[in-house]
Formats: structure tokens, sequence, C-alpha cells
């Protein structure tokens, strides 16, 4: 097993691959130095981070509480001059949504989608059963390793439900920075009343992200966020568009370069029912994510001899663009003699 150290110069950066906490984060791939190993180091400039400080500890606190072959993992984390750093696997395929953008842009074949989503659900099931909504269920947040397995990240939005050893039926708090998760959100988390909401409001968002994966759009993408709350109160909801579905939605009819894709393609009555299941205006409708990874349309998607590398096979993998380094220079430079195999389509989480 492989021991990866705190230490930044055991880490030599190769190339910038996403961004994110509005630009304070910076992703990059890497390699270790002592075993040419190649990983994702994420860091954290805390003199521009828009988010408490706490937030930061948080997330790096729960996911190193959490273990399970579909949540993505910290091999370790530390602080060096400003930056916090994460040290992590590279997920050579990047994101779900990088990858939907870049070769589909009118949204992934079905059994991708059930293949993805298979993993994701038994990510969730475990971070329900134990104690934790993630509350941030959306396709950049799942990660495509380079065997095909998807990874749920994103956990600095997650809450515990576990409070002085006594398990809350329901809660309250809105998520923080959740300015550009709105539209992924369940209808009983945005309305914030006394009701409050539970672990459903996650299989609410997986159905958003079915939806996603499925169009090549987030649903509501063209809504203001008012509009968008109403829809969600009065029991809207969004479907995966194909033949028997697009004319009768009325969201992306701008997007009319895809109307043709749209209504050339049948999705299967499962996933259909699957996606309806999941966006139940009353989440005591809603099925437990354990219950979904029984359904039908997951059970069709695991019997499936296609492996999901097979899917996306003309997808490039992001360590085929990163060669890495003959000789041993500066070990905390290298990415900037590398900026030209900074990636087009980063890894966005």
């Amino acid at each position: 097993m492989i021991t990866y150290e705190a230490d930044a110069s055991q880490y030599a950066l190769l190339a910038i691959i996403g961004k994110g906490l509005r630009e304070a984060a910076t992703i990059s791939a890497a390699q270790h130095i002592p075993t040419g190993q190649k990983v994702a180091v994420r860091r954290i400039n805390l003199d521009s981070c828009p988010e408490d400080v706490t937030y930061v500890q948080k997330e790096i606190l729960v996911t190193k509480q959490l273990r399970h072959e579909n949540l993505l993992p910290y091999f370790c984390s530390f602080v060096y001059q400003n930056e916090v750093w994460a040290i992590m696997p590279l997920m050579t395929y990047g994101s779900a949504r990088d990858i939907m953008y870049s070769h589909f842009s009118d949204g992934l074949p079905e059994l991708a989608i059930g293949l993805i989503l298979k993993d994701i659900l038994a990510a969730l099931d475990y971070v329900h059963k134990r104690g934790y909504i993630h509350r941030s269920m959306k396709a950049s947040h799942i990660l495509i390793s380079s065997s095909g397995r998807a990874l749920l990240s994103g956990m600095r939005y997650s809450c515990n439900v576990i409070n002085n050893g006594k398990w809350q039926s329901v809660i309250h708090s809105f998520p923080p920075d959740s300015v550009t998760n709105l539209n992924w959100l369940s209808p009983e988390l945005l309305e914030q009343n006394l009701m409050g909401y539970n672990a459903k409001s996650d299989v609410y968002s997986l159905g958003i992200t079915a939806c996603e994966l499925a169009n090549g759009i987030v649903p509501f993408a063209e809504m203001p966020p008012t509009q968008m709350l109403l829809e969600k109160l009065q029991g809207y909801h969004p479907r995966p568009l194909d033949a028997r579905t697009y004319y009768d939605n009325d969201e992306t009819q701008s997007q009319s370069h895809l109307g043709d894709a749209y209504r050339m393609r049948q999705f299967s009555d499962s996933f259909h029912i699957f996606t309806e299941l999941c966006l139940q205006r009353d989440p005591n409708r809603r099925p437990t994510a354990a219950q979904l990874l029984r359904h039908l349309f997951i059970k069709q998607s695991k019997k499936s001899n296609i492996a999901l590398q097979d899917i996306l096979a003309m997808v490039t993998p992001i360590s085929d663009h990163v060669t890495l380094p003959k000789e041993d220079g500066d070990k905390l430079s290298l990415e900037n003699k590398f900026q030209d195999l900074t990636l087009s389509d980063p890894w966005n989480f």
C-alpha cells in the first residue's frame, strides 16, 4: 500500500485540470515523486476562499470519516504556506458533466447513465445510513475513474442528521454557498418551512441529475430562480427528453439544435419511471437510495455486458494528456512548464 506524505515537496504539479470554490481552489494533475504514481492535488488558497475556513475543515473531516468505493477519498491533507492541500486519486475521465459537455452534447446514452447512477446510488445509500445528507448531488460532482467507476464528491455541502447522539428526522438548515446548486435542490429544501427536509432531498437531486445526464443540459437552466421555485413547489418536474416527451416540454424549446436528437431517440419505460419516482413532489413518495438500487432500471444496467469505459472510448483520459517529466526539476514549479497541457474541459467539482 502506498503511503502519501503530508509534504508538498513530495508532489510534482503537472497541469491544472480544474477550478473550484469560485477560483479559490485549483485542482492539478500531479506525480507522487517517491512512487511515480499520478494523483490529483486540490489546493485551496485561504486568502481568497469565499467560504468560512471551517467549511474546508469540515469537508476534510467528513471525507476522512466516510470510506466507500464510490466516494472520492483523500489520501492525506495538510497546510502548505497559505494553502490547504488535499491529495486524491486522479479521476482520469474527469467529471460526468465534462464528459457530457465535450462529447455528448445531447446527453449520455441510457446505459451509461444507468452504470453511473448505480455507483452513485451505492455511495448515497452509504452516506445516508451514516447520518449524512449530501445536498449537492449533480453531474459535476460525479467523477469517473480509469476503471469506469463513478465516485461522488462535493461533501463540503453535506450535513449530519445526528445531534448529541440522536437521529434528527428532519433538517432545517440551508446549505452554505448554494447559489450554483439551486437547480438541483429539492422543493422542500428550497421552501425552508417548518416541515424541514431529510435524505429524500438527495433522491430528488439524483432525479434532476439523471435528467441532466440524459438531456445534456440541467433542468430549469433558463429560468429565473423564483420561477424555478414556483415550478418545483407546484409539482412540475422535468423528464428525460425523447420522442415521447420532447414536444410536451417547453423548457428546452430554445435549444432547437438539440430537438432533432431528442425526437430520434427513445428511452426505456424503466428509465422514465425511475426519474418519475425520484422527482415526486412529496418526499414521502420518493424511494430511498437503497430501494432505487433494486429498481429495474438499475438492475438492467448491472446485467449489461458493456462497461462504461467501452461507451467512453472516444474520451481521452486526463492521464493520457499529461506526460510525466523525465528529469527531476523544481518539484513545485513543474506545473508552470506544463501549462500547455491544461485541459479545455476541466475537472470541476
